[in-house]
């Protein structure tokens, strides 16, 4: 006698859109007021799928397109399935491996970036780090199980014909340690990457590498080397986190590092009332900037919410100015963001 045991199989779709009104102070020399999606959440239209092979064992796929809300144009490059695609076999005593388009795993940082709520007014300038998340073709990853609070991952990726649509020309190649127990939670990430792209003319200094930048200037760098560090802790309504990440540039034979701390944490007044606040600390070459933000979140249900970011930015060193991310350069060395705006997620 023989049985036929059939798999269990699912595919969900997933998503998230943002949109609100931003003010800038000093946009490249003039105030500025527009309306801006994708900013605290990225906009995101995507499919997950997962089979159980059984001996648990499963095979699961995602892709996820991003967009904008205000002109329904494709994100990334025009991509159709640009933030993420790929295919993957897991293993649930072992780990998973997938192969695609992935991001690095520098955005794993995110979840130690205080104030993460208030969006991408909070990384790095031009995000030199790439904590705002970055993608990388052509990747190979591994992600293990979980093993007495401690789980990693190892990725690579091939160099090879990745063009205008990707974060990097030449190889890759990433990692990731992450611990937690209880409410203590850290994680350390290292990421290399040959041959890539850099939007040096939004860091707000004068020069980067030895090269005159303007805010449209972008460098395709030799080589660009990342170390971050992150821990969180929560304590009840209350949470408190840091990052730290060192960011090594080269090019021609010029080698830069830019450093920057973030330290912050939130209090959730009420169950849907969030505050949010943060101070950040950047050095590059000769230029610094000194960053505080703030938000107040209010959650209208458990996939909707309300909120208002305030961002402060003062720089110092010859030549640099203000440069919050996402916006332009300021004409002068400091610079504000405000946003008021809604977030839903399906």
């Amino acid at each position: 006698m023989c049985s036929t045991a059939w798999a269990q199989s699912s595919v969900t779709l997933f998503g998230s859109v943002d949109n609100g009104l931003t003010y800038v102070n000093n946009y490249g020399g003039h105030s500025l007021v527009e309306m801006q999606d994708g900013v605290n959440k990225s906009n995101s239209l995507g499919f997950t799928g997962s089979e159980d092979l059984g001996g648990g064992m499963h095979a699961f796929f995602k892709l996820e397109n991003g967009f904008s809300l205000n002109t329904g144009a494709l994100g990334q490059g025009g991509l159709l399935f640009g933030k993420q695609a790929y295919l993957g076999l897991g293993d649930d005593s072992i780990g998973e491996v997938t192969m695609g388009r992935q991001y690095d795993y520098t955005v794993l940082l995110e979840h130690y970036l205080p104030c993460l709520n208030c969006g991408l007014f909070g990384v790095q300038n031009a995000d030199l780090d790439r904590v705002s998340g970055e993608r990388l073709n052509n990747t190979v990853q591994f992600n293990s199980a979980t093993f007495g609070g401690f789980k990693g991952g190892v990725m690579y990726s091939f160099g090879q014909n990745l063009g205008a649509q990707s974060t990097n020309l030449g190889r890759a190649i990433s990692a990731n340690l992450q611990y937690a127990y209880g409410g203590f939670s850290a994680g350390a990430v290292l990421t290399d990457i040959d041959k890539a792209a850099v939007f040096a003319g939004l860091t707000g200094a004068p020069t980067v590498l030895g090269v005159v930048v303007t805010p449209t200037t972008a460098l395709v760098v030799d080589n660009q080397r990342i170390l971050g560090f992150g821990a969180t802790y929560v304590y009840g309504a209350w949470s408190a986190a840091a990052l730290y990440t060192n960011t090594r540039l080269k090019l021609a034979g010029n080698t830069a590092t830019n450093q920057i701390l973030h330290v912050g944490g939130n209090w959730h007044i009420w169950p849907d009332l969030v505050l949010t606040g943060k101070v950040s600390f950047d050095h590059f070459e000769s230029s610094r900037w000194y960053t505080a933000t703030a938000s107040i979140d209010y959650l209208l249900s458990k996939r909707t919410d309300v909120y208002v970011d305030l961002d402060a930015q003062k720089a110092s060193g010859p030549g640099t100015v203000a440069s919050i991310a996402l916006t332009a350069p300021s004409s002068t060395d400091r610079q504000f963001v405000s946003r008021v705006g809604i977030r839903h997620l399906f």
